[in-house]
């Protein structure tokens, strides 16, 4: 735990030259050739390019499709293609193996907010347009539908999609609901008997993003109104608030510790550490670099970050650079990262603890394994 002195100490990332202070980088073996469009799933590699799955373990390329997901534990590639105007879904397996295909409903011709969620067990989503969605079993039957529509006549974003990692908890969410001069937005989590109950709603401030805790037993939303501060909102999976922080820094994400206690917030500059229940601030560093993703590991003590220039557009940063802060000792310690990293909207990226001081980056084209030494 780190001492109450340091609870409130600011870190400002500027290069310094001290002795016994390093972080190594490497490579994991089977993602060291990998191009930024190459990522690994749980069995086998694939290569995501415009409109084109190429398999690696089986040779197989699949084109032509309206959209295409991939599962939260990265093992199911789903497909959605139109068939005579209905909806045509082909689940593969991460090294190109149909798994199953089946029709669905009818679907639009240029519909730009389609979208297809495969569930770790077969199960899938699909985002019939802006706001309304449906869930088909492993066999093709629906089981259920929801619309989060707001039904304004200002418009709204295309709702968004959050799951666990392990599936258990489903969020979806409307990021922008315009009335009037006003930014709203809502948000839905699916119960344990495949319903929806409301978990946020607000007419006057905007959903930024929306985290879910590996397990699904927390959610944090991040909201947004002009000229106010951004305020994070730490629920349960039920929806109920656990507390709220606000903070002058224009967000960009957050991460929670596995051991959810506590949560790391970052703008393009800037990350910063709280007690998730009580809103008590650790500590906070600045970097010259944009933040790109950042944790903290409270077993260690220490604050893991990525910066870098990265293209959204062409999921590509390039000038990576690890950065390692351990907050009891006070000390500093980065490393670049020469060779460009690949990311797709399809996986989120994520630090995971291997072991004391010891971490790996997952979810982008090559897998870093990163070693700290204070």
């Amino acid at each position: 735990m780190v001492a109450n002195t340091l609870r409130t100490l600011i870190f400002v990332l500027f290069p310094l030259l001290v002795f016994g202070q390093s972080l190594r980088l490497s490579t994991t073996a089977p993602t060291s050739d990998n191009t930024p469009s190459t990522f690994r799933l749980t069995d086998g590699e694939v290569t995501i390019t415009d409109g084109n799955i190429a398999f690696s373990q089986s040779g197989q390329r699949v084109t032509s499709y309206s959209s295409f997901g991939i599962s939260a534990d990265q093992s199911i590639i789903s497909l959605l293609k139109r068939s005579s105007g209905n909806a045509q879904f082909v689940l593969l397996s991460a090294s190109g193996d149909t798994l199953n295909s089946f029709t669905g409903t009818s679907i639009g011709s240029s519909d730009p907010s389609l979208g297809v969620f495969p569930f770790n067990n077969g199960d899938m989503l699909l985002r019939d347009n802006i706001t309304n969605f449906t869930l088909f079993d492993t066999l093709g039957e629906v089981y259920n539908s929801i619309s989060i529509s707001s039904q304004t006549d200002d418009g709204e974003q295309i709702s968004e999609v959050v799951r666990s990692r392990n599936n258990q908890t489903l969020v979806l969410y409307s990021p922008k609901v315009r009335r009037g001069n006003k930014l709203g937005s809502r948000a839905e989590v699916m119960t344990s008997s495949g319903d929806f109950e409301r978990i946020y709603s607000d007419t006057d401030r905007y959903l930024k993003d929306v985290i879910v805790s590996k397990e699904g037993d927390v959610i944090v939303a991040i909201t947004a109104r002009d000229g106010t501060d951004d305020q994070v909102v730490v629920m349960d999976s039920y929806g109920n608030t656990l507390n709220t922080i606000s903070t002058e820094e224009n967000l960009k994400g957050a991460s929670l510790s596995a051991d959810l206690e506590y949560l790391t917030l970052y703008s393009g500059g800037r990350v910063m550490v709280y007690e998730a229940l009580t809103g008590e601030r650790l500590g906070a560093t600045s970097t010259r670099s944009s933040v790109f993703l950042a944790d903290y590991f409270p077993e260690d003590n220490l604050l893991l970050a990525l910066t870098g220039r990265y293209s959204e557009r062409r999921g590509i940063m390039n000038g990576a650079e690890f950065r390692a802060i351990n907050l009891e000792q006070r000390e500093i310690t980065s490393e670049e990262f020469s060779a460009p990293l690949g990311f797709t909207k399809k996986m989120t990226p994520y630090f995971v603890r291997t072991g004391a001081d010891s971490y790996r980056l997952e979810g982008g084209s090559k897998e870093i394994e990163i070693d700290a030494n204070f």
